[in-house]
């Protein structure tokens, strides 16, 4: 847990206490102007793109030294984060493994403790040669990978060793945003190699996007070098870096937000769950639904209490004043989707389109008069199909109590980009 920034004597001062197994110990981090860093360009590679997916490979890049170390998941990479990294997990034998797609080879793999144990002592072996702290630069459209790699060092009582080398972490994605705002009209990586560096290159590997992350930022601030993308980090680097430095204490102050985040999405899954089972299109639809919901604030207590005292109303007067930043059309259908939740039989009667029976035909024109009425050619039209399965669809799955799996939203819903390169 960290606390607030301080600010004393005009310098940046973060006071931290860091509390691992019970225990804790105060840090004072010091971003002055006087201060010795180094800039280290790092990212992972993930089996997606939310907070409980796992790390697949961390790598870490200077013009001196370089790290990168493939990690087995316990799960698999999803259809994005596989196509995106081109990396799946696959059996052989008895034996799960991890397979690069595109050369067709085995990948050599270390457990998850392990690596990041491997990648810590990479960290101080480096600010052990050069008494310097560090600042990790990565480039992200959606920032994930540092809250990504502080919960895995947690959950292996290694963040107090990372935490007393590294001071913060920096996204060229913001950066890029502010300097170069009048020259290009993509920030992603891919667009900024190309335009600033002058390089076409594959970044599936997390190897390659580290390296460009660090060359990138070296590229905008470091002016005096003729060729950009080496030498190490000057301190007039870090000081012109210093208001887009994520410190451990801002860092863990937007993981609770996720984690906040996570917790509301996952409430809403019983409003969701049916259209998760239809198809991909639906789940897609459902996931983005979701997802705007729990970005709004809302949870399923809210929606619930909302209903349970004005009904229909009081959830759609709830979703127009929190969701503010939906196209009406889709604003709509998500106040059906939730009031069809609370009110099923309302749904169920909208649904069904009321038939009318043709009037029989008399016994003087040949017919007998217990026959069965013939409907082809009457004019009023039977419900469709469709209308009939999704009514049936929607009563049995208000009835389904059997545990479902977790979806992964950060890769299936259209509010998150396929690549964030």
């Amino acid at each position: 847990m960290y606390t607030s920034r301080r600010r004393r004597a005009g310098r940046v001062m973060v006071s931290t206490t860091v509390s691992e197994n019970g225990t804790e110990s105060g840090k004072t981090v010091d971003l002055s102007a006087g201060g010795e860093y180094r800039l280290i360009g790092w990212d992972v590679d993930a089996t997606g793109r939310t907070l409980i997916d796992e790390i697949c490979q961390v790598a870490a890049y200077t013009p001196t030294d370089k790290f990168s170390q493939y990690i087995m998941p316990f799960g698999d990479l999803n259809p994005a984060s596989r196509n995106r990294h081109n990396m799946a997990v696959v059996t052989i034998g008895r034996y799960r493994m991890l397979k690069d797609i595109k050369a067709g080879k085995v990948l050599k793999t270390k457990s998850e403790i392990s690596a990041l144990t491997d990648f810590v002592h990479w960290l101080e072996q480096i600010s052990g040669k050069t008494k310097q702290s560090l600042i990790l630069v990565s480039h992200e459209n959606q920032k994930l990978a540092s809250s990504l790699l502080l919960e895995a060092l947690r959950k292996y009582n290694l963040l107090d060793r990372f935490c007393a080398v590294v001071k913060g972490f920096v996204n060229g994605f913001s950066v890029a945003e502010v300097k170069c705002a009048k020259t290009v009209k993509a920030f992603t990586l891919r667009t900024l190699s190309r335009v600033l560096l002058d390089k076409e290159e594959d970044l599936s590997s997390a190897v390659d996007r580290a390296r460009l992350a660090y060359q990138i930022v070296h590229h905008l601030f470091d002016e005096r070098q003729e060729n950009k993308g080496s030498g190490d980090a000057s301190v007039a680097i870090v000081e012109s870096l210093k208001e887009f430095i994520w410190t451990l204490d801002k860092e863990e102050e937007h993981i609770a937000l996720l984690k906040k985040f996570i917790e509301r999405q996952n409430s809403l899954r019983p409003i969701f769950r049916p259209m998760m089972r239809i198809d991909r299109k639906e789940s897609a639809k459902a996931s983005a639904l979701r997802r705007a919901l729990a970005q709004a604030g809302v949870n399923y207590e809210d929606l619930s209490a909302a209903h349970s005292k004005d009904g229909s109303n009081g959830i759609n007067e709830l979703i127009t004043s929190k969701v503010t930043n939906m196209k009406p059309n889709e604003l709509e259908e998500l106040k059906k989707i939730v009031n069809g939740h609370f009110n099923p039989e309302s749904k169920k009667k909208s649904d069904e389109t009321p038939q009318k029976v043709a009037p029989e035909k008399s016994v003087s024109e040949g017919a007998s008069a217990s026959s069965t009425p013939d409907t082809n050619n009457s004019p009023v039209k039977e419900p469709s199909t469709g209308a009939n399965n999704t009514s049936a669809t929607a009563s049995s799955q208000s009835n389904d109590t059997s545990p479902q799996k977790s979806v992964n939203t950060g890769a299936s819903s259209p509010a998150t980009p396929e690549s964030n390169y």
